[in-house]
């Protein structure tokens, strides 16, 4: 009885030596790990900002590694503070990564090519907004009335301002204030129109039509083609029925999408479990915002520079079959 009790407490060691053995060897090698990261978003009051927090606290806390998240005047600053290393981890638009990618005038001709994509997200969406009293109903209102689109140089501001050269638009004045003070000079009558970018619904958005009656200015189909045919990384996009109060239409307007980029020299078992851990906690992020909820393993193919090679790893564990440009490091 004595031996067989003794052979039984063996084999279960042995067992439970083995599992630990088996859970060593899947556990990735964190010697290498940064001690924290920080996350550059977008401006308080904003999409990315109150999105980014929820993420970093779900994907930090599951990951193991405290997130910072830092707010920042708009997308294109990110992809440069990732460039200068000052930040890991940072928001972007497949039209402003790639755009950095090649170099351009808000880069000062610097390619922007310490980037590398994490995740895909949704649809990043121009929205244009005003009050019912106003009667502004389509773009060409626009003409003559003032306008916020966020802060100068973010990627509202610049889309908006494309648009204006583009459609031969002529707006009495354009302001760039953040998206909280855009809603209450809108709100009072000193502003005609405000716009933001971001998934739906935006918070910005979301807090004006609660105390006010929103409408939403949509493109036609012309202007969307003539604005789409000189920015091609973009798409149409309608923002769907029922996004906000009272909008019982689709809402004709253009859109990227939101992505989030790593610094390409951040190791490939962190950057894999970030991925890994951003769609095991899909239902909490969606929980603290919908376009989580909107996120697919599958969209990664929208990326429009390089992924790390620890997404990579990750995505091709999922079956998703990458192009190579996507797998390139240059």
């Amino acid at each position: 009885m004595i031996r067989t009790r003794v052979l039984a407490v063996v084999l279960a060691c042995a067992g439970t030596i083995c599992l630990n053995l088996d859970t060593l060897a899947q556990a990735p090698d964190k010697s290498k790990w940064p001690a924290r990261l920080t996350f550059v978003t977008g401006p308080a009051g904003g999409f990315g900002f109150p999105t980014g927090s929820a993420w970093a606290s779900a994907v930090g806390a599951e990951v193991g590694i405290p997130i910072s998240v830092e707010a920042t005047t708009g997308l294109q600053v990110n992809p440069l503070m990732i460039e200068d290393k000052k930040a890991e981890v940072g928001l972007s638009a497949g039209d402003t990564s790639l755009e950095g990618w090649n170099g351009a005038d808000w880069t000062k001709g610097r390619q922007i090519r310490a980037q590398r994509a994490l995740v895909v997200l949704d649809p990043w969406v121009m929205q244009l907004y005003t009050t019912r009293k106003s009667g502004i109903s389509a773009l060409t209102d626009l003409n003559g009335k003032s306008v916020n689109p966020s802060r100068r140089r973010s990627w509202t501001d610049n889309v908006l301002r494309d648009m204006v050269e583009i459609l031969g638009l002529k707006p009495g004045r354009i302001s760039n204030v953040g998206p909280n003070d855009a809603n209450t000079l809108l709100g009072d009558g000193r502003l005609d129109i405000a716009a933001a970018a971001g998934a739906i619904p935006h918070p910005a958005l979301s807090e004006f039509e609660v105390n006010h009656e929103m409408v939403l200015i949509p493109m036609s189909k012309e202007e969307q083609q003539k604005y789409l045919a000189k920015h091609t990384a973009l798409f149409a996009y309608d923002i769907p029925a029922n996004s906000y109060k009272g909008q019982t239409r689709p809402v004709p307007t253009v859109a990227s999408y939101n992505i989030y980029i790593v610094h390409k020299d951040l190791p490939d078992s962190l950057v894999y479990a970030l991925a890994k851990a951003t769609f095991a906690k899909k239902d909490q992020l969606a929980a603290a915002h919908k376009a989580f909820a909107r996120m697919e393993a599958k969209n990664i193919v929208y990326a429009t520079v390089p992924l790390h090679p620890g997404a990579v790893r990750y995505f091709e564990e999922q079956g998703i079959t990458l192009p190579e440009k996507l797998k390139a490091q240059p």
